[in-house]
């Protein structure tokens, strides 16, 4: 997996909103549970992500850095990405198509 530093010049257009809003500071330690197409549900704190040398979407690992006791690391791409909600309100934060 390669890491891209520049976060606006290396990510994907499919991406961008998705990696944009769990990096955003407003929510980076907030919690956000993504949900995926297979119907899982992952609360999600921090992220750290990167592609593969021919990789067309991101690979995205949660809950790393920092680490947070009892909450579970979990892997994901962002192509498998159905929506994006608020855990503590169920308010959608994003839903993509």
């Amino acid at each position: 997996m390669l890491f891209r530093g520049d976060f606006t010049r290396w990510v994907e257009e499919a991406d961008r909103t998705i990696l944009r809003l769990l990096r955003d500071r407003d929510r980076d330690g907030v919690p956000s549970e993504v949900v995926l197409r297979d119907g899982s549900r992952l609360l999600t704190f921090n992220i750290s992500w990167g592609y593969d040398p021919n990789g067309a979407t991101a690979q995205v690992a949660t809950n790393m850095s920092p680490s947070i006791e009892g909450v579970a690391v979990e892997f994901f791409t962002t192509n498998a990405v159905v929506a994006i909600n608020d855990p503590e309100t169920g308010a959608p934060l994003l839903a993509v198509a």
